[in-house]
């Protein structure tokens, strides 16, 4: 999130590699799916009533259960960077990753100190 001082996202994708079957959506984000990406529901497992529901992210569609990393996320050819093919659909808990710069730092991101070092970290893309 560029909106937190002293952070700038590196695209090393970390926050992806690591502790994506921990994650849940949140019931605009199924809203959304349902609405624009359909296919997305597919990856997830929704629990409660419309209006209140939560879905678990991101199954393994072939074998039915979770997975440590998002399946959405791709290496760019050739750099040590990582892009979201979701990008314009992910889930709200990935939008507001990290809350904040202190957050970063405790989950081990190299973006909470990036800024200071004048880095110009990359956007998401959308190839689905």
């Amino acid at each position: 999130m560029s909106d937190i001082p002293g952070f700038e996202c590196t695209s090393c994708g970390k926050c992806c590699l690591e502790g994506a079957s921990q994650l849940q959506a949140v019931e605009s984000d199924i809203e959304m799916w349902e609405k624009n990406a359909p296919h997305l529901l597919a990856y997830v497992t929704i629990h409660g009533k419309t209006g209140q529901r939560t879905a678990d992210l991101w199954l393994s569609f072939s074998a039915r259960k979770q997975t440590t990393r998002c399946k959405w996320i791709r290496k760019f050819p050739g750099r040590e960077q990582y892009y979201c093919r979701i990008y314009q659909w992910r889930p709200q808990v990935c939008r507001r990753y990290p809350i904040s710069l202190e957050h970063a730092r405790f989950t081990d991101c190299p973006g909470a100190e990036v800024s200071d070092k004048g880095f110009q970290g990359t956007t998401g893309t959308t190839d689905v």
